[in-house]
């Protein structure tokens, strides 16, 4: 059997983009966890997951859906009015999100931490990844996210004896992100005639329609571990907290590199699935074949190896035993969860290429109430030691919620 696999330089460039990404938090981990206490590492990884939530938001499903639109425009001209789309999704969101983070700023306890992550969200607004995925344009702004990667982790490491050290690293990271994006508005957003083409205020409604189900999904996925994360402070203790949010990232490595995967398949992936229906069914098993391998493979060395892997990511033992053994702990019990991601990116994929959004939406709220009825648990008493097999529970039911969908959908057809 003959493997497809994604455009060496595109996949080469995702590959090292998302590798970069993860490693920049897992470098940077450590030098906050030597620098800093537990309780402001526990607000470090609960700021970082609201910016998630916020740019998620502020992005409103267009990743996922211009990427299929521009590879399927037979022009500039119509690249053009996509992109002018996209930048008018955008608005209304980045607005929202920045007023949201400036009321919590005000009124919360830790406010200076949210209004610190503003430029994160800003640079989603300009983020211009899917314009570079499209059009295989993505090896130079592989290239600067590593430089400027490297360069936050130097002005942080560098400042790891400050007491302002969380407070650095979150502007440091807000910063290279929003310099890195900018670089890019004249060849995307305000390439010549683009903001011309900005589409009618009806038009605009009948998109936010479309795109609400989309980003409705992409909140509840990110839903189903912040609240998680917001609510573990009043039944989990602070190293617990930090623990898990290490694990949380490490998690999140793993779906970076799933999806750069993912996102280097989805152009071919779009060709294929106008090709017909066993063309697309043929490649999504060839894929979920080296999808499945990778990660099985990354859950072995984290079931047998754990101790030697958190040594390694934390740069040497940490001198807080319990937290060092409780990160082992959650690291073993969390080895399968990487293989369940990978078995269901391409049922996602095949939900969008489908354009089956409210399909994709309700799926997501389901997961969320699972996700609620696990916080209820804990909150009227369960163990707390059971709080580490919550990932999961949570990608368990995606798999088998987004495969019921998919095989429903199949039979329609």
């Amino acid at each position: 059997m003959k493997y497809h696999l994604p455009t060496i330089s595109q996949f080469a460039s995702l590959l090292v983009l998302n590798i970069t990404n993860a490693l920049f938090q897992l470098l940077l981990i450590p030098i906050l966890i030597h620098n800093t206490d537990n309780d402001k590492l526990g607000v470090y990884f609960i700021v970082l997951s609201y910016s998630v939530l916020a740019s998620i938001l502020v992005n409103f499903g267009t990743s996922q859906t211009s990427v299929v639109e521009i590879r399927k425009a037979g022009n500039d001209e119509e690249k053009k009015y996509i992109t002018a789309e996209v930048i008018a999704l955008r608005t209304i969101p980045f607005v929202l999100a920045i007023v949201v983070s400036l009321v919590i700023s005000i009124f919360s306890k830790n406010g200076i931490y949210f209004l610190l992550v503003t430029p994160i969200i800003f640079s989603e607004f300009i983020n211009p990844q899917f314009y570079l995925i499209a059009t295989y344009k993505i090896n130079k702004y592989t290239l600067y996210n590593l430089f400027l990667r490297i360069g936050a982790l130097v002005i942080v490491y560098y400042s790891r004896n400050s007491n302002n050290l969380i407070e650095i690293a979150l502007i440091t990271i807000g910063i290279m992100m929003t310099l890195q994006h900018i670089m890019y508005l004249p060849s995307v957003f305000l390439k010549k005639g683009t903001l011309q083409k900005i589409p009618s205020a009806q038009k605009l409604i009948s998109l936010i329609k479309m795109h609400s189900l989309v980003v409705g999904n992409g909140l509840t996925v990110h839903l189903q571990q912040s609240l998680f994360l917001f609510t573990l402070p009043s039944f989990a203790t602070p190293i617990f907290i930090s623990a898990y949010g290490f694990i949380d990232k490490l998690i999140s490595s793993f779906r970076m590199l799933v999806n750069a995967y993912s996102a280097a398949v989805m152009p071919h992936a779009a060709g294929t699935h106008q090709e017909g229906f066993e063309k697309w069914i043929k490649l999504k098993k060839q894929q979920n074949v080296v999808l499945s391998t990778f990660c099985v493979l990354a859950g072995l060395v984290m079931f047998f190896f754990p101790d030697t892997l958190v040594t390694i990511l934390l740069l040497g033992k940490n001198n807080q035993a319990p937290f060092f053994e409780e990160v082992v702990f959650l690291m073993k019990v969390i080895s399968i969860v990487p293989l369940l991601i990978a078995l269901n990116v391409l049922n996602v994929t095949e939900l969008i290429l489908e354009k089956k959004y409210t399909a994709y939406f309700i799926a997501g709220l389901f997961i969320l109430l699972v996700s609620f009825t696990c916080i209820g648990a804990f909150k009227l008493g369960m163990p707390t030691k059971f709080a580490a097999y919550y990932p999961i529970v949570i990608e368990g039911t995606c798999l088998i919620t987004y495969m019921v969908i998919v095989n429903k959908m199949r039979n329609e057809i």
